[in-house]
């Protein structure tokens, strides 16, 4: 039996950050807009209370592996990344897996400085194809855990597509196919359904989608983790996706407010949403769910 606490799209603000010249005409002035302008970033003002609730949480709750899925920061920010890994002590309590969303990879120089990799770097080892930070893979008891990264900087303002790359896809295929016996759950920042079932409206999704489920499906996945949706959700197996695929939603998010605490048994998963609750400061138990996984 393994624990695993899933949370995701944390969406910090830091005051003093670095902007440049180049940032008004770039992602960032749009994500900047929605933050600012157009009320974002109200949904997000009680985010350091949560996440000092979180903390004590997660190391508390006597968890095996700690599973973060993108979208630390609202802007893409060094600053964000230092204060994000602030609040959640990471390199504390349990280890853990993290990759980054959209919002961490919010323009080129975002991508290319590495500052998510340097401040999420002790929730960064694992076994590896080259050089390459992305995939790796974790071993918690039985299981891999498998981070791959679906985020990519865009130039257009309304472009919130990610991308995974015909490179790390190779290197994944590699990657799944030399490590040992065990269950592999794979971990993004982007999903493959939403809710209600259907694919993400265009600008929004994942570009190379059928790829990345092709490459998990051939490398033996049977869950996959992710965020980037702000409501929590779940897909059993189906037709469609031939393993359960889990949204943990957004753990800062004002009234939609959880992360999941997962207990992996054999093939049974059995999921428990922790909701915050303002009141209290702290969180409670949601409705339970399970899955078979097709192990």
């Amino acid at each position: 039996m393994i624990r695993l606490a899933h949370f995701s799209d944390l969406h910090i603000t830091a005051p003093d950050c670095s902007w440049q010249l180049s940032d008004w005409w770039n992602k960032r002035m749009s994500a900047w807009i929605n933050l600012s302008l157009l009320g974002r970033g109200k949904n997000f003002r009680h985010s350091e209370r949560i996440l000092t609730a979180l903390r004590q949480e997660l190391k508390q709750r006597n968890f095996d592996h700690l599973v973060f899925s993108g979208d630390a920061t609202a802007l893409g920010f060094g600053e964000e990344m230092r204060r994000a890994a602030e609040l959640l002590g990471v390199g504390e309590g349990p280890p853990g897996l993290a990759v980054p969303g959209n919002h961490d990879y919010c323009t080129r120089a975002a991508m290319r400085s590495g500052h998510f990799e340097h401040y999420f770097a002790p929730w960064q080892s694992g076994e590896r194809i080259g050089e390459e930070v992305y995939p790796f893979a974790q071993r918690v008891g039985p299981v891999w855990l498998v981070a791959v990264n679906s985020s990519s900087a865009n130039r257009l303002y309304w472009d919130a597509r990610g991308r995974v790359g015909a490179a790390q896809l190779a290197r994944l295929e590699k990657l799944l196919a030399g490590l040992e016996s065990g269950p592999r759950i794979l971990v993004t920042h982007y999903p493959i359904w939403l809710a209600e079932g259907r694919r993400e409206r265009a600008f929004h999704g994942l570009r190379d989608l059928d790829d990345l489920v092709s490459v998990a499906q051939r490398g033996g996945v049977v869950l996959w983790l992710h965020g980037h949706r702000h409501e929590p959700y779940y897909h059993p197996g189906s037709e469609r996706t031939p393993f359960p695929v889990i949204c943990a939603g957004s753990v800062t998010h004002c009234g939609r407010w959880s992360y999941n605490d997962y207990t992996l048994t054999g093939s049974h998963l059995r999921a428990v949403p922790r909701i915050f609750v303002e009141e209290q400061g702290s969180f409670r138990d949601g409705c339970t769910f399970e899955l078979d996984l097709p192990i």
